[in-house]
């Protein structure tokens, strides 16, 4: 299966299908970042290379696959990196499972295994809010806890924020709002290193999750997939950090 996306989410998309109980067949996301109406135009190209890896046996059990400018990408690694660049889908740390070579197509790396849901859709509050220099409770202080189902942080480096921001993070966990935590690094994976207050290790006591090797928009995809088929305590804490 070959599904045709806009490139702004398509990593969401293509992330949301990864964790669903799909058909058991290869399927395949592509776009194009220069429309038909421009010179050098990669649709045709991205869509034919798609259909190549969709029907390759070889496909089969890697996942849901993004394809883009001769790169098959994992689709819960995968993200954009570039307005405008053909070559903008990149998969950080990791790099891309194969190659779209002139006659076969070439794989290096395999798929990890995913625990996959049956969801049609999701629905829930679930905001990202960037560390910035500077930051302290100003931004938590404007969300309606009410209505808020989760929260995701995107923190400074390997998982730290503000101590003030930490404080009112204890706040939303002690009404039992999970928050979860990744880095606003490119590259690296969030972990608990440091343990002054509002450093990792402070935090991860405090019970805020670290999500590892996603990116904010994937890590709140993942906490409202998990919302959504009702996974709470240890159960929702082993499947954020897992």
């Amino acid at each position: 299966m070959v599904i045709t996306h806009g490139t702004d989410t398509l990593e969401e998309t293509a992330y949301f299908l990864d964790t669903m109980e799909v058909p058991h067949m290869p399927i395949v996301l592509t776009g194009a970042m220069r429309s038909s109406n421009e010179l050098g135009s990669d649709g045709v190209y991205n869509y034919l290379s798609a259909l190549r890896v969709a029907s390759d046996d070889k496909a089969a059990d890697k996942g849901v696959l993004v394809v883009m400018n001769d790169e098959i990408h994992a689709a819960k690694y995968v993200t954009k990196t570039h307005t405008t660049n053909v070559s903008t889908f990149q998969t950080p740390t990791h790099g891309p499972l194969g190659l779209i070579m002139k006659q076969e197509i070439l794989y290096f790396k395999t798929a990890e295994p995913r625990v996959r849901f049956d969801l049609d859709h999701i629905q829930g509050l679930v905001p990202i809010i960037s560390a910035y220099a500077g930051m302290t409770d100003e931004l938590i202080d404007m969300l309606d806890l009410d209505q808020l189902n989760g929260l995701i942080i995107q923190a400074f480096g390997a998982g730290n924020i503000p101590k003030e921001t930490a404080q009112k993070l204890e706040m939303l966990l002690q009404k039992g709002i999970p928050v979860a935590l990744v880095s606003r690094c490119f590259n690296g994976i969030a972990e608990p290193v440091y343990a002054y207050q509002g450093g990792g290790v402070q935090l991860q006591k405090s019970g805020v999750f670290f999500v590892k090797e996603l990116n904010a928009q994937k890590a709140r995809l993942k906490l409202l997939i998990a919302l959504n088929v009702g996974l709470t305590g240890q159960a929702l804490k082993d499947y954020m950090e897992g």
